[in-house]
């Protein structure tokens, strides 16, 4: 067949046309520029200056681009990737809407730390197998630090603080309590406790064991009367030279103890009997049980109907019970029997040795429920001879912080007679 020149040109005018739309009618005119990572994105939609790298515990991150020449609902795929880990992060889809040159920009809000390493933030657009445009950004590693540093009249068994004091009793144990952020698996307390001039009295560290955002607690018990006066505890993470937190507290003379707490005057029991006596505010209530040489007193405020031995404290001799008992062996024997009762969710707190009035005290705290209350414990023992003198004191969560300085003060005036 012959063809003639005209026919030809117009055939390949016809291929040329349908190669046209075959290959160009999908193709955007979009193209995505100038990709970057920023710290904020303002209310208009701009873009902040230009960042490098982010801490592993950034609450928000952005990547921000150019859109030019975006035809309308032009459609740009974004991929977040953490490279060094060789794992996608994220992916959102960002439709550019009718304006066809505009700022475009993604953002990260991670649910926990990030890991350390290097990032890529690609743009695509609609379906093109290459990106865009590219921006990279590397993640530093996590910084522990700490948060709200105070000294504490004791913590419960999950070192949450009962209250923030800055006086303590010169006998006891002391508490300092704070929040453990951004831990990691290697991460090391170290407790320095100093005196009034700034001699070391104690050093330890704790293992948080890689947990984070929780409370630690670090504590000093004293094994005789500290002198009044300005004390401070340094907390340190890992091998750091500057403490992450220093607190200062006041020791007070044993007569003023827990003062600024405790109002109201106090009266003298006496228990010739039992052979002790012991000094208790004077408007609680206080029920004798004289056959058993024991006393309850407890805040009229802060009864609990049917439940007599919670927010009191009692006070009483076992005689003849400490035969061949040490203060030691008691306390043992005690904290034994107390773990072998099945208490609902028991969890042991501290206990300790001191020396009161010239006698040695064992002190034993737990926590507790039962009928619905969280409790706390406080039991101290005295061993006299054959005889066992115990105080022990059951309080709700919502009373504690209120009445353990009144506890702290009745412990503090018992006396041997």
């Amino acid at each position: 067949m012959k063809i003639s020149k005209r026919t030809l040109c117009a055939i390949i005018a016809l291929m040329l046309a349908f190669l046209s739309f075959g290959c160009y009618a999908g193709i955007s005119s979009a193209k995505v520029e100038d990709a970057y990572m920023t710290e904020v994105i303002d209310s208009e939609g701009v873009p902040g200056a230009a960042v490098a790298s982010f801490p592993a515990d950034a609450e928000i991150l952005y990547a921000a681009a150019k859109l030019l020449n975006a035809p309308d609902n032009t459609q740009v795929h974004v991929v977040w990737t953490y490279v060094t880990g060789d794992q996608q992060v994220a992916q959102v889809n960002i439709d550019s809407g009718t304006e066809a040159n505009r700022y475009i920009y993604s953002s990260l809000t991670p649910s926990m730390l990030l890991p350390e390493g290097d990032y890529k933030v690609e743009f695509f657009i609609e379906d093109r197998e290459e990106a865009d445009a590219t921006a990279t950004f590397y993640v530093t590693a996590a910084q522990a630090y700490l948060e709200d540093a105070h000294m504490t009249s004791y913590m419960d068994a999950g070192g949450v603080p009962a209250d923030t004091i800055t006086e303590v009793a010169p006998t006891g144990t002391w508490y300092v309590s704070a929040i453990l952020r951004n831990a990691t698996d290697d991460t090391i307390i170290r407790y320095i406790w100093y005196d009034t001039n700034g001699a070391v009295i104690d050093e330890y560290t704790l293992d948080p064991e890689g947990e984070s955002d929780i409370y630690i607690g670090g504590t000093l018990t004293l094994t005789q009367v500290a002198p009044v006066g300005t004390y401070h505890v340094d907390l340190y993470i890992d091998g750091e030279s500057e403490p992450e937190a220093s607190v200062s507290f006041t020791v007070n003379d044993v007569s003023e103890s827990s003062a600024g707490s405790v109002t109201g005057s106090f009266s003298t029991y006496v228990q010739s009997d039992g052979g002790y006596q012991v000094d208790y505010p004077t408007d609680w209530i206080l029920l004798e049980y004289s056959d058993s040489y024991s006393i309850l007193i407890y805040p009229l405020d802060y009864e609990i109907p049917n439940e007599d031995d919670m927010n009191g404290v009692i006070i009483g001799v076992f005689q003849g019970t400490a035969v061949g008992y040490t203060t030691e062996t008691v306390l043992e024997e005690w904290i034994t029997e107390t773990e072998d009762e099945g208490n609902e969710n028991y969890a042991y707190i501290d206990s300790s040795i001191e020396t009161v009035n010239g006698n040695d005290m064992a002190m034993f705290a737990y926590s507790w429920s039962r009928s619905g209350y969280d409790l706390y414990t406080f039991d101290f023992l005295v061993v006299q001879n054959i005889d066992l003198y115990v105080i022990s004191c059951t309080l709700t969560y919502d009373a504690a912080a209120v009445l353990y300085p009144y506890l702290e003060q009745i412990v503090l005036s018992f006396q041997l007679i």
